[in-house]
């Protein structure tokens, strides 16, 4: 599944940029794409895999803190391949990111 090439158009560099600074806070890192939804969703989903098989408490804490839905995340967590549910994770949780980035714009003005 690929963000629509309309999608990186609702979101403007601002917005991206916080909600990837937010995720670099929740991982621990400082090295994600900010200009580029599927750059930002490739790294996360291989981040989200290594967490998979490393440390299964981390990821969930991630989740809990990032506020992504429970159930979302037991539909993803549903398939077989540990990719396929690194990548429906990222995807949860990129939209949960710049749906609060967008929230912050919003009612900062």
């Amino acid at each position: 599944m690929n963000y629509p090439t309309n999608s990186v158009m609702q979101y403007s560099p601002a917005i991206l940029t916080s909600a990837t600074n937010h995720l670099q806070k929740v991982f621990g890192i400082d090295n994600l794409p900010a200009k580029d939804l599927e750059a930002l969703h490739y790294k996360l989903a291989h981040l989200i895999q290594e967490l998979l098989f490393s440390d299964f408490n981390r990821l969930l804490h991630i989740l809990y803190r990032i506020d992504v839905e429970e159930r979302k995340v037991k539909e993803a967590m549903a398939a077989e391949e540990p990719e396929i549910i690194a990548e429906r994770i990222s995807r949860l949780i990129i939209k949960r990111e710049l749906q609060k980035a967008e929230n912050r714009f919003r009612y900062s003005q």
